[in-house]
């Protein structure tokens, strides 16, 4: 963005205002330049994709800073998972429930009719 819509010093007056102009649209737009752009959704995003893993359209400042939110999550995570692994274990198998024992189709076709069973009541008339 900075070297593309660099103003020269033989762009005509109108082609310099369109620079400036977009510049600053881009910027209100995208506000790349803002200290939290770099936790952005889209900016994390582009970080841990591997096509556009370089970044190399953002400024310096926000590349740096884009990783460093990443390194953070990334730690965060790590720590979320340890300490899941570490106490988690015996609350979690204590609160789940215990498991029906499995019949094979023979045993269940036979339970079947025992439990579909019709009374027949005879008719006095």
């Amino acid at each position: 963005m900075t070297h593309d819509l660099a103003e020269c010093a033989d762009d005509l007056l109108t082609i310099a205002d369109f620079k400036s102009d977009l510049r600053a649209a881009l910027d209100d737009r995208f506000a790349l330049s803002k200290a939290d752009a770099a936790s952005h959704p889209v900016v994390t995003a582009t970080v841990l994709d591997l096509a556009t893993k370089p970044c190399e359209l953002f400024p310096l400042s926000l590349h740096f800073a884009a990783y460093d939110h990443v390194r953070e999550l990334m730690s965060e995570a790590a720590a979320s998972l340890q300490a899941k692994t570490d106490g988690g274990d015996a609350d979690e198998s204590a609160s789940l429930p215990a498991k029906r024992a499995k019949t094979d189709s023979w045993s269940a076709s036979l339970k079947l009719p025992a439990t579909a069973a019709v009374t027949l009541v005879p008719i006095i008339g």
